[in-house]
């Protein structure tokens, strides 16, 4: 028997950052089902609109009365939520629609992901952000700089691994002096230069048999047509900025390379996929978006795609981006913000459409309750191994 909407409550909570946030919950015969609403430091202009937090306690009352009694069936609350909030959810926050509608999709499966996505097929290997900087806060212009365990032959593996990775760096920075705490998404923070910092990285993740990839957020970089390295003292056109990327995955043999261009640059992401043999990642390109990903596809940019939900706004919008991914043989990219909570829907929704990597962290309360829930849904979905994924 489908369950119905008896109560619906919002509660002032704080991310990561100590920044407000929201969670929502949704009570119905089977229980009390909750969801929180993350949030980007560097988010794109594509993405659903959230409000203040104080906005959305004010309109709640005269919100929450239409979804009593309902069933508790995110597609059909996805449809509700489009028509309140209109096209980005700028009139109720795409921070409230998308806790919302997580909260119902756990409460439709009771919070079992098997129920609603089917049992899994493989598990997604966890990119893991060792050091950073750009708009996350520390020392380098490049925002991230990542780990893939590809080796790793289960879940848990794959989570030690990552978590060796980040000590060992940790341990090598402390004893050169260089190493000056963790950022927003509790990467570690050096003094080291971006080069110096991918010289370092790819030595320890070799010792691991991981590869690594790097986060560019481009955009932030990018000002009346060049990208601007302020700590390597560089400034590079569109053109430069390409070689430079070509150099970066050729020489560090980078797996996996986010956003290098700005978020409007389609033509740079195909020039790039055609000439570098890598994973070409768009976040800020996509903004989770169906319509931005048929552009790409259609003009070849990239071959992957970052899943945010809260860009989306929807379960249902994220689901319908993941599955043209699939369709185009796109690789899909679930991922968490850098001003995130505990909240580990994410990890859920990467096992159930099948997604070969997921951006959770590694350090940091937030960062392991998504590698947490995924180690104990690898348990209850009887161990079904890696996803396959060739870099």
């Amino acid at each position: 028997m489908p369950s119905t909407i008896k109560g619906l409550f919002l509660f002032r909570i704080y991310n990561s950052r100590g920044e407000p946030s929201i969670k929502v919950s949704v009570m119905t015969e089977k229980g009390l089902f909750s969801a929180c609403a993350p949030h980007g430091a560097s988010a794109g202009k594509y993405e659903a609109k959230n409000l203040e937090v104080g906005k959305i306690e004010k309109i709640f009352p005269r919100i929450k009365k239409n979804f009593i009694g309902l069933e508790a069936d995110f597609s059909l609350i996805d449809e509700m939520l489009e028509r309140f909030g209109g096209k980005d959810f700028a009139k109720i926050g795409g921070n409230f629609s998308i806790a919302l509608s997580q909260a119902v999709c756990k409460a439709g499966s009771q919070n079992n992901p098997h129920r609603l996505f089917g049992q899994a097929k493989y598990f997604p290997f966890p990119l893991g952000n060792v050091l950073g900087g750009g708009a996350h806060g520390g020392g380098t212009d490049i925002q991230e700089f990542l780990a893939m365990p590809i080796k790793a032959k289960t879940i848990q593996e794959a989570a030690e691994t990552n978590f060796a990775i980040w000590r060992r760096a940790a341990s090598a920075l402390k004893a050169k002096g260089f190493v000056a705490g963790r950022n927003d998404e509790g990467a570690l923070v050096s003094r080291l230069s971006d080069l110096k910092t991918l010289d370092l990285l790819s030595e320890i993740a070799e010792d691991f048999g991981a590869r690594i990839g790097v986060d560019f957020a481009a955009s932030e970089l990018y000002s009346r047509g060049e990208y601007t390295y302020s700590k390597l003292g560089k400034s590079f056109s569109e053109r430069e900025q390409l070689e430079f990327v070509l150099q970066l995955i050729r020489t560090y043999k980078l797996a996996y390379a986010e956003d290098p261009f700005q978020q409007n640059d389609f033509s740079s992401f195909c020039e790039l996929a055609k000439k570098a043999k890598c994973i070409i990642c768009g976040d800020d390109l996509f903004a989770s978006h169906a319509g931005r990903l048929k552009k790409g596809i259609k003009t070849g940019a990239g071959n992957a795609v970052i899943l945010k939900p809260n860009q989306a706004g929807t379960v249902s919008r994220i689901l319908g981006t993941a599955e043209l991914a699939r369709k185009n043989n796109f690789i899909n990219v679930v991922s968490h913000r850098s001003g995130d909570t505990c909240d580990s829907f994410i990890s859920d929704l990467a096992v159930g459409i099948g997604a070969p990597l997921i951006k959770c962290g590694i350090m940091g309360s937030e960062r392991a309750a998504k590698m947490n829930r995924l180690i104990e849904t690898w348990e209850s979905a009887g161990r079904p191994g890696m996803a396959k994924l060739k870099v």
